[in-house]
């Protein structure tokens, strides 16, 4: 089970013989952030004393800029190489450290994990405020649009892909039962449902996940390790086995963020690119009794740069407990919970990118 540790406030850094081989990148470094770096390589050396093989991940989940995430990533290279440690992008390897740049309401933070066997440590360092950061102008527009809303638990929901002569259907996954609607005169109207069998258990907080990619005649449903397979536009054919929990969305979509997008929340790739950069979106990562929002984040190309927050974000009125790609490009389907009524509500989030 990983320690947690909170550092102490720091004091200025003693001087080092490794300072001079960082001195490329000091002008572009915050200088607010120095000492805390130094603090994070003077961690490395107690965990894992060199010389060693270490692979460094530097992400961003706050609004510094690109260029100056790139200049804390070079300068802790340069610290750590400087300290006979040989940088490496995978196995072997004798210490993963992972520096995630993280912003809070009293300014920013340092958030180190490192993991060498089987032991981990997080240690999380305060840096205060840096008046020179800031979002990317323009960066990703975000657009909001309530699909559905009811009083019972939704955990994922899906619009079926538009069909000749067919009236538009929306697919509503609760804990337990499936629902299938089609709109007529404007309205959601209920067309047929189907009882989802409990073959284990239901947990406390189920996950959920729809996938009408190849359309109603071949789509899935699944729910708690039983995945209910079938043509959706007939639900008497629609049958549910139980699978492998391994082979769950969340579980490859937790893959995923730990590497690219660290974020205690729910988040999505959304098939677009802005600049060239891969487009995610990210809940704020509060607990369910809290209101939520979701945010763009651009993953920059280079190594170690991580992901940067672009554009505007959507408040929300609750929690967001579901949030998934949508299928078409910069489009994500979210579910939140509704604390003024107590409602669940589906969200179609669109994501462009600002000229």
């Amino acid at each position: 089970m990983p320690t947690r540790l909170r550092a102490q406030a720091l004091g200025p850094a003693p001087a080092g013989s490794e300072e001079s081989g960082a001195n490329q990148t000091t002008s572009t470094l915050p200088t607010a952030w120095a000492d805390e770096l130094r603090e994070v390589a003077d961690l490395v050396a107690r965990v894992s004393p060199p010389p060693g093989k270490i692979e460094l991940l530097v992400s961003n989940m706050s609004s510094l800029s690109a260029d100056q995430v790139a200049a804390i990533d070079e300068w802790l290279r340069t610290r750590l190489e400087n300290r006979q440690y040989r940088l490496v992008d995978g196995e072997p390897v004798d210490t993963h450290l992972h520096v995630t740049l993280s912003e809070g309401t009293q300014g920013y933070l340092i958030v180190a994990e490192m993991r060498r066997g089987a032991d981990e440590q997080v240690v999380i360092f305060p840096v205060g405020t840096l008046s020179t950061a800031a979002k990317r102008a323009g960066g990703v527009n975000l657009q909001d649009q309530l699909i559905w809303e009811q009083a019972g638990n939704v955990l994922d929901f899906a619009l079926a892909p538009p069909e000749a002569g067919a009236l538009p259907a929306l697919v509503v996954l609760e804990a337990g039962r499936l629902a299938f609607y089609v709109r007529r005169q404007g309205q959601w109207q209920l067309n047929g449902s189907m009882t989802i069998p409990p073959m284990r258990p239901w947990l406390r907080a189920p996950r959920g996940y729809i996938d009408l990619s190849r359309g109603l005649a071949d789509a899935t449903a699944m729910l708690s390790g039983v995945d209910c397979k079938g043509d959706f536009g007939h639900p008497e054919t629609i049958q549910c086995n139980f699978v492998s929990q391994q082979a769950a969305p969340w579980v490859i979509e937790a893959a995923w963020k730990s590497k690219n997008l660290p974020t205690a929340g729910d988040a999505a790739l959304v098939s677009l690119e802005c600049d060239g950069r891969d487009v995610a979106l990210a809940t704020g990562g509060g607990d369910w009794t809290q209101t939520d929002f979701v945010q763009g984040y651009e993953i920059g190309t280079l190594k170690g740069q991580g992901a940067m927050a672009s554009g505007n974000r959507i408040e929300l009125k609750g929690p967001v407990t579901a949030l998934w790609p949508a299928g078409a490009s910069g489009l994500a389907r979210a579910v939140v919970q509704n604390l003024q009524t107590g409602n669940y509500e589906a969200h179609l989030v669109s994501a462009t990118c600002s000229q």
